[in-house]
């Protein structure tokens, strides 16, 4: 619906002669409005209706936390009889900071809403009404930093809120996107002054550190951003997202800076849609820096096989994945993480297998069943197992029927891995940290048969070339 839709079916429920029917229609409006500015935020319908100190709507969010003081924000639904009585009405549940919304039901509310502009900005309460909240939502569908803003302003916003309101902030901190990434210190300014002026201080906090990280992240200096810099630069899980599925940013600097607090388990957490080229660009860059201590892999035969062997990153299943032709790769910081991701059981590799995937990696301990024995061969010092006398002095009619279970690989860093080719996955040793990079190039060619990995873009990390 467009702002004069809205505005007239809100009216019409409004009249509705059936009171029952009225207060339904008109909070289902109201409701798909808010769906259309944050599509996270959960709503819950109370059984109030225009009640003095009980909400009409309860808005929470999935990633906030059971215990913070804003994992909700209560919605009051008010037909302002005139500018006193809604400036009282405001003034009731303003310890609550909830977001006051006027009914016009034909109406002009500017008289209303003007009254409690100071009082509303002072105690973190937003006062809007159809045509403000849809401005939001109008804005969100564009392609710039006004999506993040419309959901921020829902989730703490304060003062008057009207159409011209939500515009006019909406094309500041735009503006501010586009200059904290040319780190043009003026505009950055305006941008931080408007957050700061329409947003309690969490939800202002968290979008001035979004545009901090993009500041810090275009080569700009902390000491010249234009905001606090007491803050530590770290980008929220919202304005990640919204910066993974922004236009792509094709500078291998910005991203490699980006990539300094950014780690595998909050993109875990992300809503990702598809395999956004920021993404993409995102991980490459830091290959070398993310890290996890588990990786998990699903192989082809549950999918169809890609002859053109292209691999791109993606949040699936909750996870981190590398998704490959016939192959999806997971991993996780915490090996708990993947206990819900199922794989088909292996059967072991040959020892031909076994070969042929570890040709540029150094194993050191191979773990072997031929029926119901099993074996452990391991080689001493900088040796490769597969190299030991012990191995070699075993017959070759012995090994075509034995299969390698377990292998315990040395990464490029020092660091040994567990490979499992029965339950398909691979952990780190005690508690190092095994960055992507080395996850790929020392666990996923032994996982699964992988010729051409290394000239993907997806997997080639160009600051380890350097």
């Amino acid at each position: 619906m467009s702002t004069i839709d809205y505005a007239a079916a809100l009216r019409d429920a409004l009249y509705d002669p059936n009171p029952g029917s009225s207060v339904r229609r008109t909070k289902e409006l109201v409701i798909r409005e808010l769906q259309d500015v944050d599509p996270r935020v959960e709503i819950k319908n109370t059984e109030y209706f225009n009640h003095t100190f009980s909400p009409d709507l309860v808005l929470s969010w999935p990633d906030a936390s059971k215990h913070s003081k804003h994992s909700k924000r209560y919605v009051f639904l008010r037909l302002p009889d005139s500018p006193q009585y809604f400036a009282e009405d405001v003034e009731l549940v303003s310890e609550l900071h909830p977001i006051v919304y006027g009914l016009d039901g034909g109406m002009d509310l500017s008289a209303s809403l003007n009254a409690v502009s100071s009082f509303s900005r002072e105690n973190n309460v937003l006062v809007t009404d159809v045509h403000g909240v849809d401005r939001l939502a109008r804005n969100r569908k564009t392609r710039n930093v006004a999506n993040l803003v419309s959901s921020a302003l829902i989730r703490g916003g304060r003062g008057v809120m009207d159409s011209a309101g939500a515009e006019e902030i909406s094309a500041t901190v735009g503006h501010g996107f586009e200059a904290a990434r040319e780190a043009d210190a003026a505009v950055t300014a305006d941008a931080v002054q408007a957050l700061e002026e329409y947003l309690a201080p969490a939800q202002s906090q968290q979008m001035t550190q979004f545009l901090q990280a993009v500041w810090i992240s275009s080569q700009g200096q902390i000491a010249g951003f234009p905001g606090p810099t007491e803050l530590s630069g770290e980008i929220s899980d919202e304005s990640l997202e919204y910066l993974l599925h922004f236009d792509p940013i094709n500078d291998p600097n910005f991203w490699r800076a980006l990539g300094t607090t950014v780690t595998v388990e909050q993109l875990s957490r992300l809503v990702v849609s598809g395999s956004p080229e920021n993404l993409q660009n995102l991980v490459r860059e830091n290959l070398d820096r993310l890290w996890s201590r588990q990786m998990k892999v699903i192989t082809g035969e549950l999918m169809v096989p890609d002859d053109s062997h292209s691999a791109s990153w993606t949040v699936h299943r909750e996870s981190l994945c590398l998704q490959g032709g016939d192959y999806l790769a997971y991993f996780a910081q915490n090996a708990a993480n993947l206990r819900h991701i199922k794989s088909v059981k292996g059967y072991g590799l040959t020892m031909d297998e076994i070969r042929q995937r570890s040709r540029e990696i150094h194993l050191r301990e191979l773990t072997m069943k031929t029926g119901v024995e099993s074996f452990t061969v391991e080689a001493e010092g900088s040796r490769r197992v597969l190299e030991t006398e012990s191995l070699s002095a075993l017959p070759p009619s012995y090994l075509k029927k034995t299969r390698v279970v377990r292998a315990t690989a040395t990464t490029a860093a020092g660091q040994e891995i567990h490979c499992d080719f029965l339950e398909r996955d691979a952990t780190a040793v005690t508690s190092a940290r095994v960055s992507l990079e080395d996850w790929l190039r020392s666990a996923l060619p032994l996982l699964w048969d992988l010729p051409r990995l290394s000239e993907t873009s997806a997997t080639r990390s160009r600051w380890s070339e350097e």
